[in-house]
C-alpha cells in the first residue's frame, strides 16, 4: 500500500517536470523562429505579422514564468504562426534600397547656435 502511494507521488512529480521542460523546449523553438524573422528583416518588411509575433511571444515568456504552461503553449503557438507569416512576407517584400545602406553625412554647414533674445543673461 505504501509503496503505490509512492508510487503515484513519483508519477505526479514527473508529470508537473514533464510540463515545465515541455513547455521550456517549445519555447526555445520558437525563440529561434522569432530570430529568424528578425534576421529575415520582418520587423521592417512585415510590420504587422511582426508585432503580432512579438506581442504573443512577449505574453507567452509572462506565463510561462509564472508556470502557467498550458497558457504559454497557446501563445507561444500563436506567435510562431505570426512569425512564419512574418517570415513569408520579409522573403517575399520588394528590395528597398533606403533598409540596405548606411546613413550618408550630410555636406552641409550645421547651423548656427541660436542667440539669446534678451541682452540680460539667463532670461530667454
Amino acid at each position: 500500500m505504501i509503496l503505490r502511494i509512492l508510487t503515484y507521488g513519483a508519477i505526479l512529480c514527473q508529470v508537473g517536470c514533464y510540463a515545465a521542460t515541455k513547455s521550456t523546449v517549445e519555447l526555445t523553438k520558437v525563440e529561434k523562429k522569432m530570430a529568424e524573422a528578425k534576421a529575415a528583416n520582418a520587423h521592417r518588411h512585415a510590420v504587422y505579422a511582426w508585432t503580432m509575433a512579438d506581442s504573443y511571444m512577449k505574453k507567452a515568456r509572462d506565463e510561462w514564468g509564472h508556470s502557467d504552461y498550458e497558457a504559454a503553449e497557446a501563445l507561444m503557438k500563436k506567435a510562431e504562426t505570426w512569425a512564419n507569416e512574418a517570415i513569408q512576407i520579409a522573403r517575399t517584400a520588394p528590395a528597398d534600397s533606403k533598409w540596405g545602406t548606411e546613413p550618408v553625412p550630410s555636406q552641409s554647414k550645421e547651423a548656427p547656435a541660436p542667440r539669446n533674445a534678451s541682452t540680460t543673461p539667463g532670461v530667454w
